[in-house]
């Protein structure tokens, strides 16, 4: 598959910065080895950690919970099994939480009863029961809220189930249980209504996942906890989640209930808190009165959401209690689970058999000193504050020009536009309306060369100015932390900004606009007659950002710095800010002692996060001051002993870096990065302060550098090609994050290569635009990465952290080299490279590639399926979901797509080894293909259909994936049937036969899916295949459209001939899919998605439903944007657009000219840099099957035509023929006014063609198959 799954390294040595708050401390040991510049002073630096554990948690046992000083429950786990999901930080209110409603006619008022919120009334009619202050406290056995509101007194306690009754002990195993109790009693008989009804409210994130794999990626941990419901008499609902990937092979099972009745349940905090969330609002659960008896949904944001029954409030009060239960390796069924937690769990609890006595009083508390002296932080507690919609023309007028493919809601009101450079804005109205909030990862420099680190950030819509910055390895080296909720739940992440608006400090979120640009974003907030703008840029030149926030009035505003591991750097006081370096003992130092990065403000004052809380003192907030006397210019004067420790004395909490102006009209940070020392980022920095950059001119250098990287491709006129004009450079620059920076908006762990991956877009894209040199440094860099007996790993960090890859790796990844050396020896006729020495992994001594060639032919034969001669399925093939579940599989099944592909590969090397004069070695892979040749129709088609594999038995071959199979009860399988087109191994009919059964099996509206239907799915216990058989979601992969494989369907398409190629192109295109696809749901238009996902809310509704996504669906489900960014989809498809669409293909001094275009195309003409010379070439299509003519400057050139085995090829011409008339060259160096070189005034020739034109006539009927 095209993107690693989370098993990538990194996150899993450092999760977030939430694991590590606690370990503040000021440490100015000396290094082992002082080998940078910046340690030379080492008492200079200082730990950036916390001092003072402020934490509470309660220890039972195996069962840690954690809270922060306000009462946020930060995280659950049992043993090294994190329940919780997220773990808010101490500027960050919690996810989860307890509410009481009351329901007073038609109003519904609700008050948070825990965490920072906590006391806080939501709701029409709250005005006259305003909350007094809660209260917190916490002992090793129960935590306790309590406070007054709506009229009521209540208290919340949260406890384990110390003494549990035997029946919960069978039921939880080796687990445990915990309880919350929540008591609510009237103020006073004055206070409530006869007629109010009580309802109580709870949520809780869930994870199931060891530690930290469930920092990973929450999304990805989510689409693994599988949910079940039951409606039991008595309790109402009961509600179950299985984790059934990530502990594997234990299948971890949490479940909850309100003993006194659950009247309704939701399983995801999509639908729990709702996309308005990103404007700072409560839950929209909250105010929905019944959650219409709730729903599971599977999508990314897996919670347990709980809704009493309504009760009265007499003078007696009410009590809930709210049960849950764990057992870390349930294997039964989770209807099973719900009945016997219902009929003998809670029963006995209830009746208080064996419970612990927990009431607060009883418990030794400890006194929460923070809470008492402080409120929370700002960030976690200021009002958002949210933009003005602006009009239409209010939206075109924020960029110059006008605007391109304009997307309108239902209401006829814009969304969305790009402007002629590629610049996309977004609307207000559509970021509420979309699932994955819009953002981007810019990338600065402009170096290409994944040997020098680039300096990376994430933005997001919702005041995430920047994320996630990271200069080289994506895990290891980051510094600011990541985003990792989508409804911006979590509000210290990443870079934000608070300004003092109206006499309050207010948290800059939702903007009235978004604005994208290739290298860098901005956003426009326009609150009645103010106007704040903020952007941040990418350096076109060096490793440093630009982060500007403006105001049209002078103001108080404080930006926010988030550092996601504070234990793992130290800060130094600089004169204009501060710069940071990773800790002696980090992964980091060891790997990048230089590493440094630098936050320098000349206007702002820079201090710690002691500016978001209140100062003891007075209780005043330090933000309504601004004071910074700690971090002042004049403290920086002191002594270095005393700079050391400033940041340090300054915070009680750590984490954040704030930056601070007062009264002011601009806010101004600049940030660099280096590998060099810290002097070389703060001399960067400093240079950006000095002279700041033209934000409007370094844009248009990032355009530049992503055009000329794309030699320039522009598609002239209006037609329908012309989307492409906004698609490649966003196609470019996402390829570009992939390759350099290997990460993406939802997949933020990556930082390594995957072999396959990094063989295919990135390889594939620079061989499209002819960067020969680039595409043998990956094929180098990856025969470096051989393991010594011819495997090669799944996946390797490509940096200074190579050490770390992943050994053993999936069936088919001993082929991608093959393939992708024997498609760079075509292009570039480089045999040099065969002779290049590389070592191997666990080997130091150096041997030619040609050797490395001769190992993977070794380890092909050693890993024969067993009676044959082909090679074994291992570990898995491109679909990674379709992993072997049996050992048995691994051995005697092989993967007609693997199998296809090795055909292909081995094919294209052998002649390419011949040409080299090596002819044994070549010999060895013609026989290879031979054997393929032979067994291919014998083996593994039956019945006219490829099967999707063979397992090779006793009793013979037998098809898996194919209609004879009966147990899988899948039937057809797309990647084997597109492969064995594109390798050439099927006959013409053969082809015609499976390009058929795609059409009419495979093909839905928005794409082709990777099989006719789902895997069977059991509550996630797998049978035949992992994955496939476990994700609860139906997305990504299991969602079955994969972009990946529909672009090599559309390459397939292409290997035919067929002119439906380009529409199959551009129906995966997000920049006009709106406007084709009336299933599509709203999604971001400027990035790639890696899968397009069916809206079943899971795989049962899937299973049963599956004929929604057809075209003649009567009731049609929607299809949302999968994951962004992260793919080696871009490059592969920018390949398809040069080479196939535009049919331009450089091959050493040569150009293979074979375009697939549709009879509606004729007339298209492009603009595209050829051999170093910009060229229009003019594209005449014709309703015929006439082969490829071409004219140069209006002169026919003569060549010699491609064979190929399924249509009339290309025509392949010299560089030479492409320079003009009798080989006079024809660029603007060689044309003057007078005519001469053959060309005449104005830049027209002697034929009356324009100079460096190359026009192409060809048939649009090519296809020599019906």
């Amino acid at each position: 598959m095209t993107t690693h799954t989370p098993d990538v390294p990194g996150d899993q040595a450092y999760s977030n910065k939430q694991t590590h708050e606690n370990v503040w401390q000021q440490d100015n040991a000396q290094p082992k080895h002082n080998t940078q510049q910046q340690w030379d002073n080492p008492q200079q630096w200082n730990s950036w950690g916390k001092s003072v554990d402020h934490d509470r948690a309660i220890h039972e046992g195996k069962l840690d919970m954690e809270f922060n000083p306000f009462g946020d429950l930060r995280s659950i786990r049992v043993n090294d099994i994190q329940i919780s999901q997220y773990q808010p930080g101490i500027h960050d209110a919690a996810v989860s939480g307890i509410w009481l409603r009351r329901k007073r006619g038609s109003d519904i008022s609700s008050i948070a009863l825990t965490g920072t919120h906590c006391g806080e009334n939501i709701g029409e009619d709250v005005g006259e029961n305003v909350s007094s202050a809660p209260h917190f406290e916490c002992s090793e056995q129960c935590a306790q809220w309590s406070g007054e509101g709506l009229g009521v007194r209540w208290a919340v306690t949260l406890s384990p189930v110390a003494d549990e009754p035997q029946s919960l002990k069978d039921f939880t195993g080796s687990g445990c249980s915990w309880a919350w109790k929540v008591k609510v009693m009237p103020v006073d008989s004055q206070t409530v209504e006869s007629d109010d009804t009580w309802e109580l409210v709870t949520a809780q994130d869930i994870a199931l996942a060891p530690v930290q794999q469930a920092l990973t990626s929450e999304p990805y941990i989510s689409q693994y906890v599988a949910f079940h419901e039951e409606t039991l008499q008595g309790s109402g609902c009961v509600v179950s989640a299985r984790q059934t990937m990530s502990s594997a092979p234990q299948l971890p099972l949490l479940i909850s209930t309100i003993c006194e009745g659950t009247a309704a349940y939701l399983t995801d905090g999509f639908d729990f808190f709702g996309h308005q969330a990103r404007l700072g609002s409560a839950p929209i659960a909250l105010s929905d009165e019944s959650w219409h008896g709730g729903h599971i949904n599977q999508y990314e944001f897996a919670m347990i959401c709980l809704l009493s029954t309504g009760r009265k409030l007499g003078a007696e009060g009410i009590e809930w209690n709210q049960l849950v239960a764990f057992n870390p390796d349930y294997r039964g069924e989770m209807a099973d689970a719900s009945k016997q937690f219902v009929n003998s769990s809670i029963p006995d609890y209830v009746q208080g058999t064996g419970t612990a006595d927990n009431s607060v009083a009883s418990k030794p508390m400890q006194q929460n000193e923070l809470a008492n002296d402080e409120l929370p932080s700002l960030l976690a507690t200021a009002r958002g504050l949210n933009a003005d919609a602006l009009s239409d023309d209010q939206l075109r007028s924020l960029v110059p020009g006008s605007i391109v493919s304009p997307e309108y809601g239902r209401n006829a009101r814009l969304l969305s536009f790009f402007s002629g450079d590629g610049t996309h804005v977004v609307s207000q109205s559509k970021e509420l309306a979309v699932a994955r909030s819009h953002g981007q990862v810019v990338l600065s420099g402009g170096d290409f060369d994944p040997e020098h680190p680039v300096l990376a950030s994430t933005s997001y819509a919702p005041g995430v100015f920047a994320s996630h910055i990271v200069l080289g390895n994506t895990n290891m080296n980051r510094l600011v932390s990541v985003q990792r909720n989508a409804l911006n739940l979590l509000r210290s992440a990443g870079v934000r900004v608070l300004v003092r608006f109206e006499g309050e400090w207010r948290v800059l979120q939702l903007p009235s606009a978004f604005i994208m640009h290739l290298g860098g974003s901005r956003w426009v907030y326009r609150i009645g007659d103010v106007i704040f703008n903020v952007t941040t840029t990418a350096s076109a030149d060096s490793n440093a950002l630009d982060i500007r926030f403006t105001s049209s009035i002078p103001i108080d505003a404080i930006l926010t710095v988030d550092v996601e591991e504070p234990a793992q750097w130290y800060a130094r006081r600089e004169e204009h800010g501060v710069v940071f370096a990773p800790a002696w003992d980090s992964e980091a130092f060891k790997h990048y002692p230089g590493l440094s990065y630098a936050f320098l403000s000349e206007n702002a004052q820079c201090g710690s996060d002691a500016l978001l809380f209140t100062d003891p003192k007075d209780g005043v907030k330090v933000g309504a001051k601004l004071d910074t006397k700690l971090m002042t210019a004049e403290a920086s004067q002191s002594s270095t002993a005393a700079q050391a420790s400033q940041l340090s004395q300054a915070s009680q909490h750590g984490g954040i870096v704030t930056f601070s102006i007062e009264d002011q009209r601009e806010l101004h940070l600049s940030v660099a990065a280096s590998v060099r020392g810290a002097q070389e980022a703060i001399d960067c920095a400093e240079a950006l302060i000095v002279k700041p950059f033209d934000i409007a001119k370094v844009l248009q250098e990032h355009n530049a550098n992503i055009a000329s990287f794309a030699d320039d491709l522009h598609v002239n006129g209006e037609g329908r090609l012309a989307e492409f004009n906004m698609l490649i450079p966003w196609f470019v620059q996402n390829a570009l994050v992939h390759f350099l920076s290997p990460h993406g908006l939802e997949q933020y762990s990556g930082a390594a290569w995957g072999t396959r991956d990094v063989l295919q877009g990135p390889l594939e894209m620079e061989l499209g635009f002819g960067h020969y040199a680039a595409a043998r440094e990956i094929l180098l860099k990856v025969f470096a990465h051989q393991n010594s007996d011819g495997s090669l790993p799944q996946w390797f960090m490509f940096d200074a952290y190579s050490s770390m890859y992943q050994k053993d790796s999936h069936g088919d990844i001993p082929v991608w080299p093959l393939m992708a050396l024997g498609e760079y020896l075509v292009a570039s006729a480089d045999y040099d490279i065969l002779n290049q020495t590389q070592p191997f992994l666990d080997d130091a001594g150096k041997v030619s590639v040609v050797r490395h060639l001769e190992r993977i032919l070794s380890y092909i034969e050693q890993h024969r399926v067993p009676g044959t001669k082909l090679f074994s399925y291992g570990n898995g093939d491109w679909d990674d979901t379709l992993q072997p579940a049996q050992a048995s599989m691994k051995k005697n099944m092989a993967s007609s797509w693997t199998i296809a592909l090795l055909h292909q590969a081995s094919v294209v090397l052998a002649a390419q080894l011949e040409k080299a004069g090596l002819r044994e070695l070549a010999q060895q892979f013609v026989a290879e293909a031979a054997t393929i040749e032979a067994a291919f129709p014998k083996d593994f088609i039956l019945d006219d259909v490829i099967a999707g594999y063979v397992n090779f038995t006793e009793q013979g071959p037998q098809p898996i994936i194919h209609p004879t199979d009966t147990r899988t009860g899948l039937k057809y399988r797309l990647i084997p049937m597109t492969r064995s087109i594109i390798s050439g191994l099927l006959t013409p009919e053969q082809a015609h036969g499976h390009m058929k059964l795609i059409d009419e099996n495979l093909h839905y509206p928005d794409g082709v899916r990777l099989m006719n239907k789902p895997a069977r799915f059991a509550d996630g216990i797998p049978l035949y295949f992992k994955r496939a058989e476990q994700a609860a979601n139906v997305g990504r992969e299991i969602g079955l459209m994969y972009t990946h494989a529909h672009i090599r369907y559309a390459e397939a398409l292409a290997t035919l001939g067929k002119d439906s190629f380009v529409s199959e192109l551009l129906r995966i295109s997000p920049v006009g899919q709106f406007s084709r696809l009336a299933s599509s749901e709203l999604r971001q238009r400027n990035c790639y998605f890696a899968s397009s996902d069916a809206d079943f809310s899971d795989r049962y509704e899937a299973a049963n439903h599956w004929d929604r996504l057809r075209a003649d669906a009567q009731d049609p489900v929607g299809v949302r944007g999968g994951w962004r960014v992260y793919s080696s989809g871009p490059g592969i498809y920018l390949r398809q657009l040069v080479q196939h669409v535009f049919g331009l293909q450089i091959e050493a001094n040569q150009l293979v000219i074979d375009p697939v275009l549709a009879l509606e195309d004729d007339g298209t003409s492009i603009m595209v840099k050829l051999f170093g010379t910009e060229r229009t070439v003019r594209y005449h299509v014709l309703d015929d099957d006439s082969a490829v003519t071409v004219r140069v400057n209006g002169s026919k050139i003569e060549g010699s035509y491609q064979q190929l085995p399924y249509r009339q090829g290309g025509l392949v011409v010299t560089a030479e023929q492409l320079q003009g008339v009798d080989g006079t060259a024809v660029d603007d160096t060689a044309v003057d006014d007078t005519g001469v070189n053959g060309t005449g005034v104005d830049g027209i020739g002697v034929n009356g063609a324009a100079v460096n034109e190359i026009e192409v006539s060809v048939g649009s009927k090519r296809c020599t198959i019906a």
